[in-house]
């Protein structure tokens, strides 16, 4: 019986929460055709349109501006693809990451 639980759970993890709007599940990938962002990372955090806190788990990517980094590509294939851009004026997003999860999200202006 544990087993089933055990392999639904896996099952929401891995396929059904990464498909909800509000995951935040990411890849930077090397090849800049067809991403769907540019990414300027900054150390400033008043140049940045978004504060992103990077959380350990998929299943903690669940509101604006907390991400999770995909390590496997592979396993994540639907995460949304970023390519990092040396410069801002490059960018669709400017990204400052926060150590403070209360903080990710749209700048407090």
């Amino acid at each position: 019986m544990y087993r089933i639980y055990f392999l639904l759970a896996l099952w929401f993890t891995l396929i059904a929460l990464p498909h909800t709007g509000e995951a935040q599940i990411m890849k930077f990938v090397k090849n800049p055709v067809n991403v769907k962002y540019r990414v300027y990372i900054t150390t400033k955090p008043e140049e940045a349109n978004i504060w992103v806190y990077k959380v350990q788990r998929p299943d903690e990517a669940i509101s604006y501006g907390l991400w999770y980094l995909v390590d496997n590509p592979q396993l994540f294939k639907q995460a949304a693809t970023l390519f990092e851009v040396p410069s801002k004026e490059e960018a669709d997003l400017i990204v400052w990451y926060t150590n403070d999860k209360r903080l990710a999200g749209k700048p407090k202006r």
